[in-house]
């Protein structure tokens, strides 16, 4: 289930969801680290241009990609 206040993982909408399909540049989203809870905002990284779908594994699976906002 996705936390409170709205927030929603990327990971648990579909594969053919926009957000899952838009630069991370243009979404309001932050990671939360699996590993130590550590809270980024990825929007200024260099995988900005990339979408949700089209990151490798290792984004995937050591952090949740949250949404500040309903999808």
């Amino acid at each position: 289930m996705a936390g409170g206040g709205g927030a929603v993982k990327l990971h648990e909408l579909p594969s053919d969801h926009p957000a899952r399909n838009t630069a991370i540049r243009d979404l309001d989203v932050r990671t939360v680290c699996r590993h130590t809870g550590a809270r980024r905002d990825p929007r200024s990284w260099k995988i900005q241009a990339d979408t949700y779908n089209r990151l490798g594994d290792t984004w995937r699976n050591n952090f949740d990609w949250v949404l500040n906002q309903k999808p």
